[in-house]
Protein backbone atom coordinates (compact mmCIF):
# COMPACT_ATOMS: atom_id res chain seq x y z
CA UNK A 1 0.00 0.00 0.00
CA UNK A 2 2.73 2.47 0.93
CA UNK A 3 4.52 2.11 -2.40
CA UNK A 4 1.31 2.82 -4.31
CA UNK A 5 0.52 5.79 -2.07
CA UNK A 6 4.00 7.27 -2.58
CA UNK A 7 3.86 6.75 -6.36
CA UNK A 8 0.43 8.34 -6.58
CA UNK A 9 1.45 11.26 -4.37
CA UNK A 10 4.61 11.93 -6.39
CA UNK A 11 2.67 11.75 -9.66
CA UNK A 12 0.10 14.21 -8.33
CA UNK A 13 2.80 16.60 -7.16
CA UNK A 14 4.55 16.39 -10.53
CA UNK A 15 1.47 16.81 -12.72
CA UNK A 16 -0.59 19.15 -10.54
CA UNK A 17 -3.67 17.00 -11.09
CA UNK A 18 -5.63 15.21 -8.40
CA UNK A 19 -7.53 12.80 -10.63
CA UNK A 20 -5.11 11.79 -13.37
CA UNK A 21 -2.56 9.98 -11.15
CA UNK A 22 -5.29 8.01 -9.40
CA UNK A 23 -6.96 6.93 -12.62
CA UNK A 24 -3.59 6.05 -14.13
CA UNK A 25 -2.72 3.62 -11.34
CA UNK A 26 -6.15 2.38 -10.23
CA UNK A 27 -6.53 -0.04 -13.15
CA UNK A 28 -3.85 -2.32 -11.72
CA UNK A 29 -5.49 -2.49 -8.27
CA UNK A 30 -7.92 -5.40 -8.91
CA UNK A 31 -5.22 -7.67 -10.34
CA UNK A 32 -2.70 -6.70 -7.68
CA UNK A 33 -5.23 -7.15 -4.89
CA UNK A 34 -6.40 -10.52 -6.21
CA UNK A 35 -2.88 -11.89 -6.64
CA UNK A 36 -1.86 -10.67 -3.17
CA UNK A 37 -5.06 -11.67 -1.40
CA UNK A 38 -5.70 -8.07 -0.33
CA UNK A 39 -8.96 -6.14 -0.20
CA UNK A 40 -8.97 -3.73 -3.21
CA UNK A 41 -10.40 -0.94 -1.03
CA UNK A 42 -7.39 -1.30 1.26
CA UNK A 43 -5.19 -0.22 -1.65
CA UNK A 44 -7.45 2.24 -3.47
CA UNK A 45 -8.70 4.42 -0.59
CA UNK A 46 -5.26 5.74 0.43
CA UNK A 47 -4.28 6.11 -3.24
CA UNK A 48 -7.31 8.30 -3.93
CA UNK A 49 -6.56 10.52 -0.95
CA UNK A 50 -2.85 10.67 -1.83
CA UNK A 51 -3.63 11.90 -5.33
CA UNK A 52 -5.95 14.61 -4.05
CA UNK A 53 -3.58 15.67 -1.28
CA UNK A 54 -0.62 15.60 -3.67
CA UNK A 55 -2.34 18.16 -5.87
CA UNK A 56 -2.48 20.61 -2.98
CA UNK A 57 1.30 20.55 -2.59
CA UNK A 58 2.11 20.80 -6.28
CA UNK A 59 3.55 24.14 -7.35
CA UNK A 60 2.11 23.61 -10.84
CA UNK A 61 -1.49 22.87 -9.83
CA UNK A 62 -4.05 25.44 -10.82
CA UNK A 63 -5.30 26.09 -7.32
CA UNK A 64 -1.80 26.69 -5.93
CA UNK A 65 -0.93 29.04 -8.79
CA UNK A 66 -4.21 30.94 -8.33
CA UNK A 67 -3.79 31.29 -4.56
CA UNK A 68 -0.17 32.33 -4.95
CA UNK A 69 -1.19 34.94 -7.52
CA UNK A 70 -3.89 36.37 -5.27
CA UNK A 71 -1.52 36.46 -2.29
CA UNK A 72 1.30 37.83 -4.46
CA UNK A 73 3.72 35.16 -3.28
CA UNK A 74 5.58 32.34 -4.99
CA UNK A 75 3.74 29.03 -5.51
CA UNK A 76 6.65 27.43 -3.67
CA UNK A 77 5.79 29.52 -0.60
CA UNK A 78 2.22 28.19 -0.72
CA UNK A 79 3.54 24.63 -1.04
CA UNK A 80 5.93 25.18 1.85
CA UNK A 81 3.07 26.38 4.07
CA UNK A 82 0.70 23.56 3.16
CA UNK A 83 3.12 20.62 3.02
CA UNK A 84 3.17 19.80 6.75
CA UNK A 85 -0.64 19.65 7.18
CA UNK A 86 -0.94 17.63 3.97
CA UNK A 87 1.66 15.08 5.07
CA UNK A 88 -0.02 14.78 8.48
CA UNK A 89 -3.36 14.30 6.73
CA UNK A 90 -1.92 11.58 4.52
CA UNK A 91 -0.50 9.78 7.56
CA UNK A 92 -3.93 9.95 9.22
CA UNK A 93 -5.55 8.50 6.09
CA UNK A 94 -3.04 5.62 6.06
CA UNK A 95 -3.55 4.90 9.77
CA UNK A 96 -7.35 5.12 9.45
CA UNK A 97 -7.26 2.74 6.49
CA UNK A 98 -5.18 0.29 8.52
CA UNK A 99 -7.75 0.44 11.33
CA UNK A 100 -11.05 0.61 9.45
CA UNK A 101 -10.53 -1.29 6.20
CA UNK A 102 -9.81 -5.00 6.42
CA UNK A 103 -6.63 -5.78 4.53
CA UNK A 104 -7.23 -9.44 3.82
CA UNK A 105 -9.78 -10.22 1.13
CA UNK A 106 -11.02 -13.16 3.22
CA UNK A 107 -12.29 -10.65 5.78
CA UNK A 108 -14.42 -9.09 3.05
CA UNK A 109 -15.66 -12.27 1.40
CA UNK A 110 -16.08 -14.23 4.62
CA UNK A 111 -13.76 -17.00 3.42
Amino acid sequence: MLVLVILTMLAAMTTGSGNAPFYAFVEMIPKLAHSSGINPAYLSIPMLQASNLGRTISPVSGVVVAVAGMAKISPFEVVKRTSVPVIVGLLIVIIATEIMVPGASSAVTGG
